[in-house]
């Protein structure tokens, strides 16, 4: 097993693709790169032993700070770690190493089988990814990955070894009782909050009669480290991609509430982009025209009786041009027009050293229209409160789960901290509606500030007393508190 002390290679594991987050490089004192189980049950018993923080880093593409060691301590890099992969064909499943590469499942699979979780950053470690049960625009047809998985080998703080598989130990009284490869007996109540019944990724998973499976899947790496992940697979589908452009973004709501019925036809994802989105697009595709105020990208299962209905629906909410993709290599182009939105943040973030705050909010089907109004509401404060050239905000993502990501984009220290102000406002609001402040990417370490101090994410969604019962469960799995610290519970709350 390879190690490092070396302070540039550990400088690459001191923060995410956010850059918001930043370890202290004197606090970490070394990074391992495990190639096996074994390699990492070695390094959690000594760190255990020695009570040395440890935190796992996955592909590094997150945005929350999870794979931060902000504690310090020591890096498990996941990035060598290739356990053996076992692919049934008929019974659609694969069992696949956590340090694996969404692009390397993709590749990995037969033609004519998916893995239908789709989060965008394919570059990202399938393991990372079951850590925050992360979604993507097809999640409206498939589901989260918590759907798609059907067994996890965890390692435990103190060298244990789980084998959890989907349907074998369900929740008595909220209670999960088992116990590992060695013997040994685990009980464990589970949280008492109410988990919201939609799209989410925030907190650790807590249900009446839950299965013991899903309290790891979302938990962000804080009760045990994944070995080896078994996914569900499905047969793979012919794709057509579409996307129609608006003048009017009431239009394209419209169309949208409408477009949302033909889920049970195939539809498989439903994504909308404002105008200002679609501005930073036109960097690289120039041929959107100046005019549009909105656009939804969609794709469905090859069928031309859906494709008709989508043509006529775009017709009857005067949608004022269309791209339709009919072959796979079409729609690979169309996708990657969507996959040009995060470049264009970027590369103007980068152009004016800005910053952006972005939300992850999902509400109710019920409370959409209010939220939506309430994100044109706060763009547009925020635009009166700084006034000056350029983009203030965005609105984009998957409205067909209702989850639509509002970005700030601040050219300065008082544009940041207006943008919290109403950051938090906007959590609160969709809280009250029954919704959740993350729909896939996890709380991490975020914190928000209020009544000038800073706050644990988590604790404006579940309070204290719902970060509380989530340490009772972590200290009951890592009693020592050395795992992923500061990770949807924060060190003081252990």
């Amino acid at each position: 097993m390879l190690f490092t002390s070396d302070p540039q290679r550990i400088g690459n594991y001191l923060s995410d693709e956010s850059a918001a987050f930043n370890a202290p490089p004197e606090k970490v004192t070394g990074v391992y790169f495990p190639e096996t189980a074994e390699d990492i049950v070695e390094v959690i018993k000594k760190a255990n032993e020695a009570k040395i923080p440890v935190t796992i880093s996955g592909g590094g593409t997150g945005i929350t700070g999870s794979r931060v060691p902000m504690s310090g301590g020591r890096v498990i890099s996941m990035e060598k770690f290739r356990s053996p992969i076992d692919v049934d064909t008929g019974k659609q499943y694969a069992t696949l190493p956590p340090g694996i590469s969404l692009s390397e499942v993709d590749s990995t699979l037969p033609s004519s089988l998916i893995y239908p979780p789709d989060p965008t950053e394919k570059s990202a470690f399938l393991g990372g990814t079951v850590a925050t049960n992360a979604t993507g625009a097809r999640c409206f047809y498939y589901g989260p990955t918590r759907n798609w998985i059907g067994a996890l080998r965890i390692v435990l703080a103190n060298g244990d070894v789980l084998n959890v598989r989907r349907g074998e130990c369900i929740a008595e009284n909220r209670t999960l009782k088992f116990e590992s490869e060695s013997g040994k007996k685990y009980s464990i109540q589970i949280p008492n909050y109410v988990v919201p019944d939609l799209k989410n990724a925030a907190g650790v998973y807590a249900r009446k009669g839950m299965d013991l499976i899903d309290l790891f899947i979302g938990s962000e790496g804080i009760f045990g480290v994944f070995t080896e992940i078994t996914a569900r697979l499905e047969n793979c589908v012919d794709i057509i991609s579409d996307i129609a452009f608006f003048r009017d973004m009431n239009d394209s709501l419209a169309y949208v509430k409408e477009a949302r019925k033909l889920k049970s036809r195939g539809l498989l994802s439903l994504e909308f982009f404002d105008e200002n989105s679609l501005s930073f697009m036109r960097d690289e595709h120039p041929e959107i025209n100046d005019d549009m105020k909105a656009a939804v990208f969609v794709e469905l299962k090859k069928d031309e009786e859906v494709l008709s209905s989508i043509s006529e629906l775009q017709e009857i909410h005067s949608a004022c041009e269309d791209w339709c993709a009919m072959t796979s290599a079409d729609a690979r182009d169309l996708k990657e027009l969507r996959h040009t939105l995060p470049d264009g943040i970027n590369t103007y973030l980068k152009q004016h050293e800005s910053y952006k705050l972005g939300t992850d909010f999902v509400v109710p089907a019920e409370g959409f229209g209010e939220m939506l109004k309430y994100y044109l509401a706060a763009g547009q404060t925020f635009k009166n409160e700084h006034q000056r050239g350029g983009i203030h905000y965005l609105l984009f993502g998957h409205i067909g789960d209702f989850h639509l990501h509002f970005n700030f984009i601040t050219h300065n220290s008082e544009e940041q901290k207006t943008a919290k102000a109403i950051y938090l406002d906007l959590a609160q609001k969709a809280i009250s509606l029954g919704g959740t402040i993350s729909g896939e990417h996890g709380v991490g370490k975020k914190t928000l500030p209020s009544d000038g101090k800073e706050i644990p994410y988590l604790q404006f969604m579940y309070g204290e007393a719902g970060l509380r019962e989530i340490a009772r469960v972590k200290k009951a799995f890592d009693p020592n508190g050395i795992l992923n610290v500061g990770n949807v519970v924060p060190m003081e709350y252990l």
